[in-house]
């Protein structure tokens, strides 16, 4: 029962310190970086969730008999350091919290892919009857409304401006936007946006997941602007998203204006800031860190037990 108490207080632990870290200011200056954050974060909290249950049940999983072999140790041994005082109670009602939740955020992703993947479909249909190809690798349709989204697919996806937007836009405006949905497909951003999502949905109880997907999705704008634009190029790019400001991006598409447009503008025409000096070795150890610990928390019971009997066979030995 340890474990699965461990595993818990790590869960809150951990959403509480890693929001407060992952919303400060230095996450602006490395967009992708703080991406991989929230999602390792996230990952982490379902993580502990479904281990604590596992933890919860292992006297009767089969699971404890393959984790005594590995380990080493007697299975009695094993299911002693994680029995609980309330019997296999606990264990039972765990697994089908978690079960039923798992079938939750299944179903709901499921359910999520395939809507996203008809209206896309629906929306590509329609740009074949009402939009033109440009020479530049982009579809136009004749709307008043200036707007320009990629709508990803299992192709190279597509990019759409209209024709308002093609007024409005000078030809380097033009470029860095295209640049900026071009960056979108090819970095697959709608994967990770449908995977907090999906979570937010699933559980609307853990505020985390909420604010992990409206972070994640302005921070993907902003990785994408910064590999859309050098440094002479990003007022440039933070006038057309002020020129494209009007636009409304259509359902599951992605927009070059509409997500947190005021912040990524006053972030373009504000100096550059150079990212902080070591920063991808330091997210990358905390990354392993959050990721691992839940399953080393899982197993430090498993680990105690090998050890202690370990420790009984050599006293036996030295006795004899």
């Amino acid at each position: 029962m340890t474990a699965a108490l461990l595993l818990l207080v790590f869960a809150g632990t951990v959403s509480w310190l890693g929001r407060r870290i992952l919303c400060r200011s230095w996450a602006l200056r490395s967009p992708r970086v703080a991406v991989i954050g929230w999602q390792a974060l996230s990952t982490s909290i379902v993580a502990s969730i479904l281990l604590a249950a596992i933890a919860l049940a292992l006297p009767f999983l089969p699971l404890r008999f393959s984790l005594a072999y590995l380990l080493g140790a007697h299975t009695l041994t094993i299911v002693e350091h994680y029995e609980t005082p309330l019997g296999s109670w606990p264990g039972v009602i765990g697994l089908t919290l978690v079960a039923g939740l798992t079938t939750m955020l299944m179903t709901s992703t499921v359910r999520s892919f395939a809507r996203t993947r008809r209206v896309r479909r629906s929306q590509l249909h329609s740009l074949e009857l009402i939009g033109r190809r440009h020479p530049g690798g982009f579809i136009v349709i004749e709307h008043e409304v200036p707007v320009a989204y990629c709508l990803p697919d299992s192709g190279e996806g597509t990019v759409v401006l209209s024709s308002a937007a093609l007024e409005l836009l000078d030809d380097r405006e033009r470029e860095l936007v295209l640049g900026h949905e071009r960056n979108h497909l090819r970095a697959r951003h709608d994967l990770a946006l449908a995977y907090s999502g999906a979570l937010a949905r699933t559980f609307p109880w853990v505020p985390l997941f909420a604010v992990a997907h409206a972070q994640i999705a302005v921070l993907l704008e902003m990785a994408a602007d910064d590999a859309a634009v050098g440094p002479a190029d990003r007022r440039s790019l933070a006038a057309a998203i002020v020129a494209l400001g009007t636009g409304v991006r259509p359902e599951a598409a992605l927009a070059a204006s509409d997500t947190g447009a005021l912040l990524r503008v006053r972030r373009l025409t504000s100096t550059p800031r150079s990212p902080l000096w070591g920063l991808s070795y330091l997210a990358g150890t905390a990354v392993a860190m959050v990721l691992a610990l839940p399953l080393g928390l899982a197993l430090a019971p498993a680990v105690e037990a090998a050890t202690r009997d370990c420790c009984t066979v050599d006293d036996l030995a030295a006795h004899n």
